[in-house]
């Protein structure tokens, strides 16, 4: 839980995945009496990832650099740290949009190259690629949180998403995030 005196600290890992890594990092951060705000954590090949906002008193983030530091070996992970502040208010207009097709190389940058002419920010990203059942086939999916500005609209954003679909094979979702 921040305050307004908390400082606040973008940790982040990356290393070989095994058990325990999250629970190890969360002691840490227990430990030292900060907290944790915001994470995300994926397996991405056999490396595992994390960047996580810690916030607290000052003294409590200092104790969550140093320590997660000397796990560094103990746990075959690489941690780089970040100060920041607190997240401020913004106006926008959240939506979520899903994109698949069949993968190939270009689809994130044809995405997000649209999406930031329009000024459109994404505040969350996850790509994968599955595989159709029943013939292997590799597909590509694309799930994103995104803050537009208020001038922007859903309906067109759908339209010039809907051409960018069209003219790349690809399917697409975009709803208001409520």
């Amino acid at each position: 839980m921040a305050t307004k005196a908390a400082s606040h600290l973008v940790l982040t890992a990356v290393g070989p995945d095994r058990p325990g890594l999250v629970r190890a990092i969360s002691s840490v951060v227990l430990g030292a009496s900060a907290s944790v705000e915001d994470s995300r954590m994926a397996i991405l090949g056999g490396e595992f990832a994390l960047i996580m906002l810690v916030s607290g008193a000052e003294a409590a983030v200092s104790r969550v650099e140093r320590e997660a530091l000397a796990l560094e070996t103990e746990l075959g992970l690489k941690f780089l740290f970040k100060r920041t502040s607190a997240e401020s208010r913004r106006e926008f207009l959240p939506y979520v949009i899903k994109v698949t097709g069949l993968d190939r190389p270009g689809i994130v940058h044809a995405v997000t190259d649209l999406l930031a002419k329009r000024a459109v920010n994404v505040a969350s990203f996850e790509s994968r690629v599955t595989f159709a059942p029943d013939t292997g086939t590799p597909l590509f999916v694309l799930e994103a949180d995104l803050q537009a500005p208020s001038e922007v609209t859903l309906a067109e954003l759908e339209r010039e998403l809907a051409r960018l679909c069209q003219d790349e094979n690809l399917d697409f979702s975009l709803e208001a995030k409520g």
